[in-house]
């Protein structure tokens, strides 16, 4: 091993507090939708990602998504009355665009599906030119919403509007193509912890919650006493304690052709070659960028202390 090598384990162990790379400053777990989400479909996917820490495939459609999610952040947190012009929400699109999803995939992809985000965007324009723009008290809302004492639940608010009469309204944003019944909205855990985290943030429970599915231009909205609040502290609690027990068994679906490990899964045949290799390379590019940065706080240290300043 080179000498930084050695300098940046030797910074790798100095930083490692020993902590639970789940669990907050407090001993609380620290948990998101997402996460639930993705332990009570499958919890061994859940140990490879957030327990394992092992990296996914570049995915076209997050990119996709984050790139529009962050046109309509900007589009709403204007604070004004007035719909821009569509030109400017597509010169928006060309500033926040994200590639990095595309990294696997043929260039004509990514031109395909920014072309796609053009045409979401206009048509949602068109939607707010007939409907006028809501008066959105938040984008992007972020939360922690402590679950009892050991559980906090983390995320973020697409949009959190107001009415007349000062009443909230939470809207999801959804850039997938296969849209939900209003049953399904109203059994969303995820709006479920949404509507929870808004009482938090604001000392009140919206008045609806929605999921607007931007690519049909489908909103679906229901009304939170629609919702079965209690359902949602339960469900969290019922998944941290498998969480904290170490549960971590293979649950094969469909969804298992999408999975960033499947090559690694004892359910399958794979050999783990692609996801190992995937980490190898992960882990060369994160050694890297940290004895860079061994190297460049050892000039500033050495700099502070020629000078006489605090180290």
């Amino acid at each position: 091993m080179n000498p930084d090598d050695e300098s940046a384990d030797a910074e790798l162990r100095a930083l490692d507090d020993g902590r639970d790379p789940l669990s907050d400053a407090e001993g609380r777990l620290r948990l998101s939708f997402t996460r639930v989400d993705t332990f009570q479909r499958c919890p061994r996917q859940f140990r490879y990602q957030y327990v394992d820490r092992l990296p996914q495939r570049p995915a076209p459609a997050l990119s996709f998504g984050s790139s529009v999610h962050a046109v309509l952040e900007w589009l709403h947190d204007r604070k004004t009355p007035e719909l821009p012009p569509l030109d400017d929400v597509l010169t928006q699109l060309r500033d926040r665009w994200d590639p990095s999803g595309y990294a696997e995939v043929d260039a004509s992809v990514q031109r395909r599906e920014y072309e796609h985000a053009r045409q979401v965007l206009g048509a949602y324009h068109e939607r707010l030119t007939r409907e006028g723009l809501r008066n959105a008290v938040a984008t992007e809302a972020w939360f922690e919403l402590p679950i009892g004492d050991d559980v906090v639940v983390v995320g973020s608010i697409d949009r959190i509007d107001a009415d007349v009469d000062g009443g909230l309204h939470v809207v999801d944003y959804k850039t997938s193509r296969r849209t939900r019944t209003r049953a399904q909205v109203a059994a969303s855990l995820q709006l479920g912890i949404y509507a929870l985290a808004t009482r938090h943030l604001y000392g009140e429970l919206p008045r609806t919650v929605a999921l607007d599915f931007l690519l049909p231009g489908v909103v679906v909205r229901v009304d939170v006493a629609e919702i079965d609040l209690d359902a949602v502290p339960a469900a969290v609690t019922a998944a941290a304690a498998d969480i904290r027990a170490g549960v971590d068994d293979v649950r094969p679906s469909r969804l298992c052709d999408w999975c960033d490990y499947r090559d690694l899964c004892p359910a399958w045949d794979g050999d783990g070659e692609e996801v190992l290799g995937r980490a190898a390379i992960e882990a060369g590019r994160l050694r890297t960028r940290l004895r860079r940065e061994v190297r460049e706080l050892r000039v500033l240290e050495e700099r502070l202390r020629d000078l006489g300043g605090p180290t």
